[in-house]
Formats: structure tokens, C-alpha cells, sequence
């Protein structure tokens, strides 16, 4: 054999022994390094004590004031406007002026209907004054004396035709002389009650013009103010359109929707502390009105909160929101107020559990500076994560380095 080969033979596996331990050793390096078998690293987190406080028993709504009366006034008569009396914003007495039309046109009327009248009672011939009579009527009184006259005759040739004097023809003639009398008698009255009637109707007519002309003011039915004007002199308006609306916000109403669970808590008379929005006002209220029944549709129950407003210092048209004391107390969750965390609109707390991140969903009730007040299912001195850091989620393991 040859010496120079079989050494070279024994250094060429030397070589592949070395690359394969080699390659042994970096193996077994990666899967000792592998990601999926390390154990999540703690994040570090500072921690506060939540506390559990029994709290008098309030519900918190939403609504929008509306004043105590609001109208749209029409006028009585159609007609054109000769005067527009207000502004919007006016403050206006109950019976002030606030629209006037052209009295011209409806005072001519009236005096053409009462003409027509005054024609028409002459026509009658009776005295003024009294209860009215169709035998007073003359010409109802000419056919009855006629009527009479001819009975009367007729009466007097009964005797005579009957003892032969006075023969069939004779009698005949005075007998349908004496109905016919009769006949005009009786059409004299029925004409002399038409034109009473006629009377009756042109007097009324009068009287409605008369009054249409007194009507061309459009006043105020209350004491308020002016929300809206809705004409301009010279047009032409009728008794269907508005020319003003007037509202009344001595009291402002507050319409809630109590939800099913707390109608039986609220009644006539509990007190409401109302916020109104925009303004930061607080107003007290009182439950005034509740609704017969629950909406089937939502399970609320509509109630009305009136608010004294007598000095004008609310606006109505607000949004606004009540507090209503509620018998009872009870239990709120509060939290220092870096402990909330809020995601599209949903808040959140996380709960340190066995060194371990739960997140529990919570509703704010309030937020007063550095504490927040919680409707939320959390024991007392339940530990919260405070400032939660961006990479903390559900389940990670936790290292407290503070607490609050």
C-alpha cells in the first residue's frame, strides 16, 4: 500500500467527523434559541388598588329642553298684512298686537251685509225688537182677513142653501171662494216665514263680517317671545298660515326615556339635577309627567322633567343631561384615571391577576380629575395597571416596579 494514500485517506475523514460535530453543534444552538419555545418576557407595569364605595342611587339621561308652550299663530280672517309689529327675540305681554291686516276691504263688506239685512226686515214690515210673528206680516194679515171674510159668507149661505133659497151654484161659488182665501192665507204665512229666515241669514252674515273686521289683529294668546316671524307687509295670508311663532319658556321640559329596569324607581316629585350642554349650566328639576305605559318598542318609560326658568337664563333647544335621585344607594368601582384605557369607544381597565394582565371592560360614570368613578364587576382592592404600557395585552405576564 501505498504510505502517501493512507494518509491521505485518514485526513480527509479527520475533516468530515470535524464538519459533521460541527454541524451537530450549531443544530442543537438553533433549536435551543428557537422563538417559539421561549416564555413571554414580563412587561413592566405600575399598579394602583381599585376601591369599592356605596354611592346614593342616581340614573344619568339624555334629552333636549323644550320650552313650556310653543305656538304658531294663524289670523282669524285671509287678508293682505298692513303692519308686522315684532322681531324675532321680541319679549311680548299676553293679548299684545303682533300682526295687522287691512281692515279696508272686510269693513266694506260688512257694511254691504248688513244692507242687505236691514233690506230684507223692511221687506218683512214688522216692528224691530220683537219676537217675530207671521200674522204680523201684512200681507199674511191682508189674506187672512180675506180668509176670514169669505168664511164668514160661507157661513151665512149654509142655512139659506140648505132651506132651498139659495141654489147649488150660488153656494158652490162662495164655498171654493172660501178655500182658495184659505190657500193664500196659508202661502202668505209660508212666504213671510222665508223671508224671516232670509232675514236670519243675511243678519248672521252681517254680524261674521262685522266681526272679521274687528279680527284683523293677530295677538298674543300668552306671554313670551317671538321665535320666529314668518311674514312681510303686503302679503296676502289666510287663516291656515303661520305669521309668528311664540314660545314660552318660563318652564322648560325635559323629556326622558327611563329604561325598563328603573321604571318603578322614578315617580312624581324626585328631584333632577340638569346639565345643559354647550353652556355647563346646572339647573334643578322635577319629575313632573310620567307616561301611562312603557314604549313597547324601546322598554322606556317616558317621564317629563319641568324646570323653573323664569328668568330667562335657559334657552330652550338645549341638549341636556339629568340626574334623577334614585331610592338607594349603590356600589361603584373607583380607579385613578390613567388606569382607563379606550378603544373605539369602548373603555377598559387591566386587572393584575396571579402576575398576569386581564382585561376587563368597564362604563365610566364620571371622570373628576385624577380619580374615575365606574359602573364595573370589580372587587374590592382588585389591583389595575396604570399607564398601561402600548405592548400590554390580554394574558401577558406582568413585572410591578410601582405601585400607586
Amino acid at each position: 500500500m501505498n504510505p502517501l494514500r493512507s494518509s491521505s485517506g485518514i485526513l480527509l475523514s479527520s475533516l468530515l467527523l470535524g464538519a459533521l460535530s460541527v454541524s451537530g453543534c450549531d443544530g442543537s444552538r438553533a433549536r435551543a434559541t428557537a422563538p417559539g419555545d421561549e416564555a413571554p418576557q414580563p412587561v413592566d407595569v405600575t399598579t394602583a388598588v381599585a376601591s369599592v364605595a356605596q354611592v346614593p342611587n342616581t340614573l344619568r339621561l339624555d334629552g333636549t329642553l323644550v320650552p313650556r308652550r310653543e305656538a304658531q299663530l294663524s289670523p282669524l280672517v285671509s287678508g293682505h298684512v298692513a303692519e308686522v309689529r315684532v322681531e324675532r327675540g321680541d319679549l311680548v305681554a299676553e293679548g299684545a298686537p303682533l300682526v295687522v291686516l287691512r281692515q279696508a276691504d272686510l269693513r266694506l263688506a260688512a257694511q254691504a251685509a248688513a244692507a242687505r239685512a236691514q233690506a230684507q226686515f223692511e221687506q218683512l214690515g214688522v216692528e224691530r225688537g220683537s219676537d217675530f210673528e207671521p200674522d204680523a206680516v201684512p200681507e199674511v194679515v191682508a189674506a187672512r182677513a180675506d180668509s176670514a171674510s169669505l168664511d164668514d159668507q160661507l157661513r151665512r149661505l149654509t142655512p139659506l142653501h140648505e132651506s132651498g133659497v139659495v141654489d147649488d151654484r150660488t153656494f158652490e161659488q162662495a164655498r171654493n171662494a172660501a178655500e182658495a182665501a184659505r190657500a193664500r192665507y196659508e202661502q202668505a204665512r209660508t212666504r213671510a216665514r222665508g223671508s224671516h229666515a232670509s232675514y236670519v241669514a243675511l243678519s248672521s252674515e252681517a254680524r261674521l263680517r262685522r266681526n272679521e273686521s274687528r279680527n284683523t289683529t293677530v295677538r298674543a294668546p300668552f306671554a313670551g317671545a317671538i321665535m320666529e316671524r314668518l311674514v312681510e307687509v303686503g302679503e296676502f295670508v289666510g287663516t291656515q298660515s303661520p305669521v309668528v311663532t311664540l314660545v314660552d319658556a318660563s318652564q322648560l321640559r325635559l323629556e326622558l326615556a327611563v329604561p325598563e329596569r328603573f321604571a318603578a324607581l322614578v315617580h312624581v316629585g324626585q328631584q333632577a339635577t340638569v346639565t345643559v350642554d354647550g353652556t355647563g349650566q346646572e339647573v334643578l328639576g322635577e319629575v313632573r309627567f310620567i307616561a301611562a305605559a312603557l314604549d313597547t318598542d324601546t322598554r322606556t318609560l317616558t317621564v317629563e322633567v319641568v324646570i323653573d326658568n323664569a328668568d330667562g337664563a335657559v334657552r330652550a333647544g338645549h341638549f341636556a343631561r339629568a340626574e334623577l335621585q334614585l331610592d338607594g344607594t349603590r356600589s361603584v368601582v373607583r380607579i385613578p384615571s390613567s388606569a382607563l384605557s379606550e378603544r373605539a369607544g369602548v373603555y377598559r381597565v387591566f386587572v393584575v391577576r396571579d402576575g398576569v394582565a386581564a382585561t376587563t371592560a368597564v362604563r365610566v360614570i364620571e371622570t373628576a380629575g385624577e380619580l374615575t368613578t365606574l359602573d364595573a364587576d370589580l372587587p374590592d382592592g382588585a389591583v389595575v395597571v396604570t399607564l398601561p404600557p402600548r405592548d400590554l395585552a390580554d394574558g401577558v405576564p406582568v413585572h410591578v416596579t410601582g405601585r400607586n
